[in-house]
């Protein structure tokens, strides 16, 4: 409390010091000024003489050159009073670009304190607050920020610098973020710490439901959504359970599917997860049509994954060949080379 008193005082007497030096040079321009007039009343008079008119010229143009010097001055320094806040700003914007972060922050507390309700300088500050890991400091200059998009936006940088080091506290600030700051992601990126984090995929499933409910129409949560049932199922022990959950995760793939692959790059990764669980249900027909279109949509005749989901599918359809063609093609793929060498040597064993 007492720092803050002292750097009110400093601030005042800052301020009155440099009101004052504008108003001296406001006076004396005016003295200047007024010398200049009485010059001019004389020289107008209809009672002087040339010779006194001749006299009083010199005096007169210099009086109006040193009124006009002073002008420039005053007005100078009232410019540079009214602007002294954003000069300051600027320097701490050069500061943090050079990654000066702790001298930026100097330079925008300097801005604040010359103006008080400077947004800019708060949101700045409270940046570089947040990139020296001073949580606390950030959250003081953000309750000042009035643009709420402004402080979700640090919240969901903080978010993600925490994500790795201290998932539980990137979880607590992405809450905050959702306040502000679209929420759809935010509850995306909270269901990913869950699941890929902290290996939690009911509360995972939780807060993707979240995102659905703002963003009905988003690929990546779908997919999301989808993998996280089926991790449950994978846990579960409980064979009704295991089948519910399955189900479940058909039905959200089957959505995020239905949307059609404009604006998401991993749509052939929804269509070959959705092949995978349709072969789990042993529905091989519904499988043989997702790997295809996962096939197409890759843009890769090889994608392992999805020749992997056709081969088990044409395998269950007994159509050896066929199934043989694709698996071998999985084959080449450490990711899913072992899983297809299991169904080739499932085949074998049908063929004899």
């Amino acid at each position: 409390m007492r720092s803050v008193v002292i750097n009110i005082i400093i601030l005042f007497a800052f301020g009155q010091l440099f009101a004052n030096g504008c108003d001296d040079k406001k006076k004396n321009y005016e003295a200047k000024l007024d010398a200049w007039k009485e010059i001019e009343t004389k020289m107008k008079s209809d009672e002087i003489t040339k010779a006194k008119y001749d006299e009083l010229l010199p005096k007169y143009n210099e009086l109006w050159a040193e009124a006009e010097k002073l002008k420039a001055e005053y007005l100078k320094c009232q410019d540079e009073s009214e602007n002294k806040h954003k000069a300051s700003y600027n320097d701490g914007i050069s500061l943090k670009k050079d990654r000066k972060y702790k001298e930026a922050l100097n330079k925008f507390i300097e801005a604040i304190k010359l103006e008080p309700d400077f947004q800019e300088a708060y949101e700045q500050a409270a940046d570089v607050c947040a990139e020296l890991g001073n949580y606390t400091e950030m959250e003081k200059y953000l309750e000042k920020v009035k643009d709420g998009n402004e402080r979700g936006k640090t919240y969901h940088k903080v978010g993600g610098d925490l994500l790795h080091k201290n998932p539980d506290k990137a979880i607590e600030y992405y809450l905050k973020m959702a306040k502000y700051y679209k929420p759809d992601n935010a509850y995306y990126l909270i269901g990913g710490i869950y699941l890929t984090k902290k290996n939690d995929p009911e509360n995972a499933i939780v807060y993707y439901r979240k995102a659905l409910q703002i963003d009905p129409k988003d690929h990546k949560t779908y997919n999301a959504l989808g993998g996280s049932l089926e991790q449950l199922s994978s846990a579960s022990k409980n064979k009704e359970e295991k089948d519910r959950l399955i189900g479940e995760a058909v039905s959200v793939m089957l959505k995020g599917v239905q949307l059609g692959p404009k604006g998401y790059s991993k749509y052939y990764e929804l269509c070959a997860r959705l092949s995978q669980l349709y072969n789990v249900q042993g529905k091989a027909v519904s499988a043989l049509q997702y790997a295809d279109q996962a096939i197409q949509y890759s843009k890769d005749a090889k994608y392992s994954l999805g020749h992997l989901e056709r081969g088990i599918a044409l395998n269950k359809m007994k159509r050896y060949a066929e199934a043989k063609a694709s698996l071998i093609i999985a084959q080449e793929d450490l990711m899913t080379k072992s899983a297809a060498e299991f169904y080739l040597s499932e085949i074998e064993k049908a063929e004899k």
